[in-house]
């Protein structure tokens, strides 16, 4: 091994306590799906505060990334590790809604040498993996041929705007990634910055968001007249019931249709009904002429949207209802050709064996291979992406689990060993 991997893969072992504290800050920084901006800040902060070169990258007020970059002589390939500064959505509907305590207000704690809180565990204990990573290879002096990006994305979490939650704010799903690359954070290869259990995935579900509005009649409580059906009731609440119901079964079929085996893992690309709105809570006196449901669909890799779109709107217009179905988001997911990840995933390969001591797992979790990640950003425009990353641990109840110290240590050589190979022909 040379002195330079030596030197690396040391400076990252003395790193523990480090990659402990800058977990707990990141993972304790208020800043939710949509407020990003004072994380992003964080990470920018330390950058600076580690003699690395960062760009604080400002999309709206409140919204912004920060990459850091550690840069080559431009003879070599270029990498980026890409993690995302969002977590969750924060405020009233959260707190409301959720029946757990807000993750961005629980923030992170330590037990040990395990870290808890869901605002580390998705996605900021990567994050701080691949920072560390980073400043190992920057302070050991080791000149790069081509650039690594470190890249703190906003907006990669779900949303969509829709009715009165309007404008940028409510962007998700690959929005600060696709910012960053529409404005030239670019490079040869991308890994994305994610739990995955140690298991490589170049193929990522795409995602659509439907509203599915109901129609009925507004009757006084004491002069409702009852249809004999769910489907014939006045109450536009009351009939979706019955399209709830009609939602399911589509969704179960939708999902029995579409499972198959990829090289990556299982994909079972699902749905369900994520919301529903209707009627005025204060005054339940009068049946709603209005209901409204939203559902989040997963569809295959480079599926026809408008195909999805017409076989959920004849589920739910089976029975003759006033409804309208009206797509609200789609972000198509991608499958990258074997033989352009090749490299990429021969070196991650490589680095887990020399780190880890074993093979790689060959399949990644089903709902890793099952959810959108911005892999998709990076293979729609050419860059080919994966995603990889350790271990994250399980839990029944959001913000429960928790994550090994350890794992993050042997994650963090693997992106260092692996970022040498790719950028400075560097290998162990």
């Amino acid at each position: 091994m040379t002195a330079e991997i030596t030197s690396v893969l040391d400076r990252i072992d003395s790193s523990k306590e480090d990659l402990a504290d800058l977990m707990l800050r990141l993972g304790n920084t208020y800043g939710p799906f949509g407020q990003e901006a004072a994380t992003a800040a964080a990470v920018h902060s330390w950058y600076g505060d580690n003699g690395m070169e960062s760009d604080y990258v400002e999309i709206i007020e409140d919204r912004a990334c920060t990459v850091g970059r550690i840069r080559g002589d431009g003879t070599g390939r270029s990498l980026i590790y890409n993690a995302h500064l969002d977590t969750e959505a924060s405020g009233v509907d959260y707190e409301t809604l959720m029946a757990v305590p807000d993750p961005n207000r629980v923030g992170a704690r330590r037990e040990g040498d395990r870290i808890f809180g869901h605002t580390v565990q998705n996605d900021r204990g990567c994050m701080a993996m691949q920072m560390i990573a980073g400043r190992a290879i920057a302070e050991s002096g080791v000149q790069l041929k081509g650039d690594l990006l470190l890249k703190s994305a906003a907006g990669e979490t779900g949303a969509a705007p829709t009715d009165e939650y309007r404008g940028l704010r409510y962007e998700g799903k690959g929005f600060g990634t696709s910012y960053l690359v529409d404005h030239g954070y670019r490079a040869d290869y991308a890994v994305i910055a994610e739990t995955t259990d140690f298991a490589a995935s170049w193929i990522q579900c795409g995602a659509s968001y439907y509203k599915i509005t109901i129609r009925g009649r507004n009757m006084y409580t004491p002069r409702l007249i009852r249809g004999e059906t769910l489907a014939t009731q006045p109450n536009a609440i009351v009939r979706a019931a019955h399209v709830v119901e009609l939602v399911e079964a589509w969704a179960i079929d939708f999902e029995a249709a579409r499972t198959r085996q990829t090289e990556c893992g299982m994909m079972r690309p699902k749905a369900q009904v994520g919301a529903i709105r209707g009627g005025i809570p204060w005054r339940p006196n009068r049946s709603s002429t209005y209901a409204a449901l939203y559902v989040d669909v997963r569809t295959l890799p480079d599926e026809d949207v408008a195909t999805v779109t017409e076989s959920i709107s004849a589920a739910v217009r089976s029975t003759g209802l006033e409804v309208e179905v009206d797509l609200i988001m789609s972000k198509a997911g991608f499958e990258a050709p074997r033989s352009s990840i090749a490299p990429l995933l021969s070196d991650i390969e490589a680095a887990h064996r020399y780190v880890r001591g074993v093979e790689m797992p060959e399949y990644a979790e089903d709902a890793v291979v099952g959810m959108w990640r911005d892999t998709n950003v990076y293979n729609r425009v050419g860059i080919p992406s994966l995603t990889f990353g350790p271990s994250r641990g399980k839990a029944a109840e959001q913000g429960t689990g928790f994550i090994e110290l350890d794992d993050f240590i042997d994650g963090a050589k693997i992106y260092a060993l692996t970022a040498l190979s790719m950028c400075g022909d560097l290998r162990p």
